[in-house]
């Protein structure tokens, strides 16, 4: 794979902004909004009208991609501008596909997360729990079991206890880095025997 100039200076983005995700908890305006504006500019200079629409389409796609999350409370907005940010350099094909591994590395790197802050099991009861309630319920109300109501109430417990539970902090922008990377460098179809067939 030959690299070209806009590889290089993703690359170093990508660096700069796992950095600062990892020591300060947020990727700074001062790595995104230059790194959007060098894609815009980059990508018009060589492709003209043709480049600019290029990197307006990825910028775009990679805002909408993670701008439900980012208004539910799931990810900072550095962590939007990155993707955004990548989009505007790479095109909309790629930061789709970066978006694609990013979701997997971002579930790798949660589940990492809860087990080492000891949270893993009461996560993963809570999100069965979120379906085991109204199954539980509507068994509850069809045979009038007490037991189904137990378990109703068992569950709705432990979805409770989420509002009383100290939030952790998941570096997003490790995911995203992480993604970026996969596909920059075609790591995906080694990593993922399905890969290929999905890129294609």
């Amino acid at each position: 794979m030959i690299l070209q100039p806009n590889d290089f200076i993703l690359i170093i983005l990508l660096l700069l902004s796992l950095y600062f995700d990892l020591t300060k908890k947020k990727i700074p305006n001062f790595l995104t909004l230059p790194a959007i504006i060098w894609g815009l500019l980059s990508n018009t200079v060589t492709g003209g009208l043709e480049g600019f629409i290029f990197s307006s389409y990825g910028l775009l796609l990679g805002i909408a991609l993670f701008i439900i999350p980012f208004i539910l409370g799931g990810m900072g907005g550095g962590d939007v501008k990155l993707l955004g940010a990548v989009g505007a350099m790479k095109g909309a094909q790629f930061v789709f596909h970066a978006t694609l591994f990013t979701a997997l590395c971002g579930g790798v790197l949660a589940i990492i997360y809860l087990i080492i802050n000891g949270q893993f099991l009461k996560t993963l009861k809570r999100v069965l729990g979120m379906a085991a309630v109204p199954f539980f319920t509507a068994l509850y109300f069809r045979f009038r079991n007490p037991y189904f109501n137990q378990l109703s109430l068992y569950f709705s417990q432990d979805i409770k206890i989420k509002q009383t539970e100290k939030k952790i902090y998941l570096p997003y922008g490790v995911a995203i880095v992480s993604g970026a990377l996969i596909v920059l460098f075609n790591f995906g179809e080694q990593l993922i025997p399905l890969a290929g067939i999905i890129l294609k």
